[in-house]
């Protein structure tokens, strides 16, 4: 009766585990396609020498995607004719695992330039 009751706790542990690196596992590629969201979006942004139509493009994609897209205001560099040279570009996004109800809300920062 007691390697009964010893199986199914080591079955539970054991199922325990694998749901919770499952969602961690799921957490992590979230995380891993924000950052190439983000990657690309700098791309595009630098490749469009920093076109406002570009610009709101990504914004409304990472709408889109889940993400909210910011151009820090602050951080924008001009040269002296009055080309934008360097803007700080941050993607937020929600960093989850479901099976522990864990939700926080992360950002990547980096610099467009």
């Amino acid at each position: 009766m007691s390697t009964i009751i010893k199986t199914y706790i080591g079955i539970f542990i054991l199922l325990l585990g694998v749901f919770t690196m499952a969602g961690v596992m799921s957490a992590c590629i979230d995380a891993n396609n924000a950052r190439d969201f983000h990657a690309s979006v700098i791309a595009e942004i630098e490749d469009s020498n920093f076109a406002p139509s570009v610009i709101n493009a990504c914004e409304t994609q990472a709408a889109n995607d889940g993400y909210e897209l910011l151009i820090d205001e602050n951080s924008i560099v001009k040269d002296e004719d009055g080309k934008t040279t360097l803007m700080q570009v941050i993607l937020k996004y929600k960093y989850h695992v479901d099976f522990l109800g864990v939700i926080s809300k992360q950002q990547i920062r980096a610099f467009a330039r």
